[in-house]
């Protein structure tokens, strides 16, 4: 599958864009290529297209929220950000750009996207990864327990209901609303939460970019978690220390830093094995969970953070309300 194709799914099914749309898209030295594929698709569509590479205005991380930058995502429609994570950045810029952009506007968020990805999990029927995901959502959302075990060692049990299932399909069509790309996923905050995680799959935020999926496989994260309000990281150990020194210290930044924010599920099919980029690996089939920011202006949690890692579990056996959903990673139940 090519580059092009893939670009065209997400500015034509993902983001359905029209004539009237106005767009800005973000690069930056590492992404300028995918995002002027998606530039030349944009312009087949709509006149109205910005271009905003981030590695002219200064050495990053960048400590500030370009004004030009700004002004053009709070007046576009569609906004697409396909530049690096960078530590720091999500505070300064990457985070107000999105609530700039959902001002007036939809967004599709591809940070730390590669062709690789592109070509992996943006190459998919969307309308079927839309259904999959309602479907699992429709189930989740009448839930009020959840039961996680591997081989490995992970045995986490969690009170969900209280706050908001969100269900992000790929497929963006209202104002206000924004989607990672390529997508497909179900997760909400849970408001109790206790046991061990074994993580053995990849690392978010910028994660991904310094520890890849086979150490996280040959040295998983141990993390144990307690009940609070709301549940938070309690102690962390990996047996490579620089894994165990580096997520510490980002789950220590903050106090809500270490708080549970996320518990996930992974529904796009079309994702069949982990590349080791957070961006494709949490849509893949599969459990994941995150620390830091709840995205409360969606779920309706009680707090905001600054940080958010994602932290994919493979190979789970997971029970809902006691019966069993998913056994080795796979659900049990056809979802369309």
């Amino acid at each position: 599958m090519s580059l092009e194709e893939g670009c065209r799914v997400a500015v034509e099914t993902c983001m359905g864009v029209k004539p009237e749309d106005r767009v800005v898209v973000v690069v930056d030295k590492g992404s300028r290529r995918i995002g002027e594929a998606l530039k030349d698709i944009l312009l087949e569509i709509t006149p109205h297209v910005r271009f905003f590479n981030l590695d002219i205005y200064g050495k990053r991380p960048l400590t500030y929220f370009p004004e030009t930058m700004k002004n053009a995502a709070m007046d576009a429609t569609v906004t697409f950000w396909t530049a690096k994570a960078v530590e720091g950045e999500l505070e300064t810029v990457r985070g107000p750009f999105i609530k700039a952009a959902l001002y007036d506007g939809r967004h599709a968020h591809m940070v730390n996207i590669t062709e690789d990805i592109v070509k992996t999990g943006l190459v998919a029927d969307y309308n079927k990864v839309e259904e999959f995901t309602k479907s699992l959502h429709s189930i989740l959302k009448g839930v009020k327990e959840i039961r996680v075990e591997t081989d490995l060692g992970t045995k986490l049990t969690a009170e969900v209901g209280k706050y908001k299932w969100i269900a992000t399909t790929g497929v963006v069509r209202d104002v206000g609303l924004w989607n990672n790309l390529p997508d497909g996923m179900v997760y909400t905050v849970p408001q109790n939460m206790k046991g061990k995680a074994v993580v053995d799959g990849t690392l978010g935020d910028y994660f991904d970019e310094v520890y890849s999926l086979s150490q996280l496989e040959s040295t998983p994260l141990k993390v144990e978690i307690e009940d609070g309000s709301p549940p938070r990281m309690a102690d962390l150990k990996c047996d490579n220390k620089d894994i165990e020194r580096d997520i510490k210290e980002y789950l220590n930044r903050h106090e809500c830093s270490s708080y549970v924010g996320e518990l996930g599920f992974g529904t796009n099919p079309y994702i069949t094995k982990m590349i080791g980029s957070m961006l494709v690996d949490e849509k893949a089939p599969g459990f994941h969970i995150a620390f830091g920011d709840p995205n409360q202006d969606m779920t309706f949690a009680s707090w905001s953070c600054p940080e958010h890692i994602d932290m994919v579990i493979q190979k789970c056996d997971v029970w809902l309300d006691d019966e069993k959903f998913m056994e080795n990673g796979r659900y049990l139940k056809d979802l369309v």
